[in-house]
Order: structure tokens, then sequence, then C-alpha cells
């Protein structure tokens, strides 16, 4: 099995063990609108995408994502159901395979990409589920600087500079960014926006500077956490994480 493979079928099984019965009504505060039942069907429905999409040729169409049941009761057990596909899916499917992504043209249209996003997918909707437990005093909250390893996490900064942004630009989501903001870790540096000097740099773990750029903490919070370190103009930081930098 590969890494991701491991990490898809090891994130999927902690996101539905926290699709306990008194969890399903819960509120998930990084997603508002939703409960944790609302969460899982959202995930399971693009792991049967996903699935469907390493499946489809780089010119053709998977179709839509899958609503899931409307009883919250059936959503465990379709959650999980499909995630167990998509680890088969991924687990039998060579990276270089070709298939259709919502990449840039420009871009490898291989299985490589499915196996990227549906690790960060699957492990950005566990730390949702998680922390609406632990805000509903169900459980223990995750660490914000640990909550997935550091290298995982900054692969998932690297693609949210190098894929998400800028297809975020590319649908006409959010304008292009105005300056450059660079994001270090001990995994690496990852670059967002435009510009030859970054105006700002922000420092610190990969699994919180992740949390940062998909809305899920604020710089505030992490600044005064000390978990983030910031060089630079505070001014242009701000601006450059105002925009909807992802989904």
């Amino acid at each position: 099995m590969t890494r991701a493979a491991a990490l898809v079928e090891r994130e999927a099984g902690r996101l539905a063990a926290a699709l306990r019965p008194e969890a399903l009504a819960v509120v998930v505060p990084g997603c508002p609108g939703w409960t944790v039942a609302d969460l899982a069907r959202h995930t399971g429905g693009v792991h049967r995408w996903a699935r469907a999409a390493l499946a489809t040729a780089p010119d053709g169409a998977p179709g839509e994502e899958l609503p899931g049941p409307q009883d919250d009761d059936a959503v465990p057990a379709w959650f999980a159901e499909g995630a167990d596909e998509l680890v088969v899916a991924l687990a039998s499917t060579s990276p270089a395979a070709p298939c259709w992504t919502f990449a840039a043209a420009e871009a490898p249209a291989t299985a490589a990409f499915w196996a990227r996003r549906q690790v960060h997918e699957t492990a950005l909707h566990r730390w949702d589920a998680e922390s609406a437990l632990s805000a509903a005093g169900l459980s223990a909250a995750p660490d914000p600087a640990a909550w997935v390893e550091d290298d995982v996490a900054a692969d998932g900064v690297a693609e949210v500079a190098d894929v998400m942004l800028p297809r975020q630009v590319r649908l006409g989501r959010t304008p292009a960014l105005p300056g450059a903001l660079a994001l270090e870790s001990a995994s690496g540096c990852s670059v967002i926006g435009r510009g030859a000097e970054p105006v700002a740099e922000l420092t610190g773990s990969a699994p919180t500077l992740l949390l940062l750029l998909w809305g899920r903490t604020t710089l505030d919070a992490e600044l005064a956490s000390g978990r983030l370190a910031l060089a630079g103009s505070r001014e242009a930081a701000d601006h450059l994480l105002s925009g909807a930098l992802t989904p």
C-alpha cells in the first residue's frame, strides 16, 4: 500500500470513529451550517467522486459529488464504505496512471493528484470532526501544532500554493494576490501570491500553517499562541490571507 493510501485509510478511520450517535447532530465550527453528519456526507461524497475520477480519462468527466443518505443514522456506514473503496482504488492505481483532475491544464493529469488531494481532504475534515466534538465537550481537543505529521501538512501547504489558490483565481473566486507571503516550517517553505520578494513571512509548524490557509484558525490566534511567528508587514500578511485562498 502506498503511503497516501495508508494515510487516507488512517484519517478516514479517525473521522469514522468520531461518527458516534451522540455526535452526528453536533455543529462543526470549521464548516458553518454543517453538522458532523453533514461533514461525513460531504467527505463520503468526495471520496466517491475521487474514486470515479481515478477511473475517468483525462478528457472525461467523473460526474457530480454524491449527496449521501438523508437519515443521519445511515451516514456512518455509508461513509466507511466509500472510504474503504477509495483506499482500495488508491492502493491499486499507479500514481502515474492518467485520469481526470481539476488541476491546471498544463499540470500532469495522473492519479498522484488524487492521492495527494484525498490525504489532505480527509485529514482536514478529520480535524473538523474532532474539533467539533471537543467544542461540544465530547472529546479532547486536537493539537493545532501536531494534529498531523509535519511533512504531510507541509505538502498540504504546498498544495494550497500550487493547486488550490491558482484554481480559486482561475475560477474567479478570488483575485490574484497582489504580493507574496512566505510560509516556512521545519519541513519546507511555500509561497502564496506573486512577487520577487515576499512582503512577509510566517514561520511555525506546518500543521498550524495548513489550518490557517484553510480558515480553521486566525493569524491573531496563532501569533498570540506562539505557534506562528511573523516577519515583515502584518498589514500585508492580513491582506494576503483575507481572500478565498481555498474552496
